[in-house]
């Protein structure tokens, strides 16, 4: 499947576009589309799986209502992290999601799924001096920038990078940012 990139239309419609295809209204008959947000959040995010499995328990075990289901679960999923339009880039594309920043006035304590199914967490656990020194990594910052921006030696950043490379499964700290990215940290 190529990139796509959501919307979330002011008539409340939710709309997605492949590639260079033209834009479609997402409904529950797109099931390449759906299949395919479906898995991603199997795999990747089982707490929100959990969740919207939950929430969206089919009426009957009848096909229909099984794909009434999972289309809602992948509605909700959608509007929750991709609904805004940008074109920076695709929501999901090979099978990374780069989650937007969703406006939402359940945000924050109002909001029971906030971290679960909008802003899903990873599984992967990064202790807070990780998440530091990764979030800079990510923008692009070398070993000594960094350390000159959090104050520590250029050795204790590389050696928390090889941690963190070791926790994510990387084979070297380049490939660090394709999995941060894959796995929403």
């Amino acid at each position: 499947m190529g990139p796509i990139e959501f919307r979330v239309a002011p008539d409340g419609e939710v709309y997605f576009k492949e590639g260079k295809n033209s834009e479609k209204r997402l409904t529950r008959f797109e099931k390449a589309v759906c299949v395919h947000v479906l898995g991603l959040i199997h795999e990747k995010f089982p707490g929100a799986w959990s969740r919207l499995k939950l929430l969206y328990k089919p009426k009957s075990n009848s096909s229909a209502h099984k794909d009434q289901a999972a289309f809602a679960m992948v509605d909700r999923f959608i509007r929750c992290n991709f609904g805004e339009h940008d074109l920076l880039t695709p929501d999901i594309e090979h099978d990374i999601m780069n989650f937007e920043e969703v406006r939402c006035p359940l945000r924050g304590k109002y909001c029971p799924d906030e971290g679960v199914v909008c802003k899903p967490q990873s599984l992967i656990k990064l202790s807070p001096a990780e998440k530091e020194v990764v979030k800079l990594y990510l923008w692009g910052h070398t070993f000594d920038e960094i350390a000159r921006q959090l104050g520590k030696s250029p050795q204790t950043v590389k050696v928390q990078l090889w941690h963190i490379k070791k926790k994510v499964g990387a084979r070297n700290c380049r490939e660090i940012i394709k999995v941060m990215r894959i796995h929403n940290i």
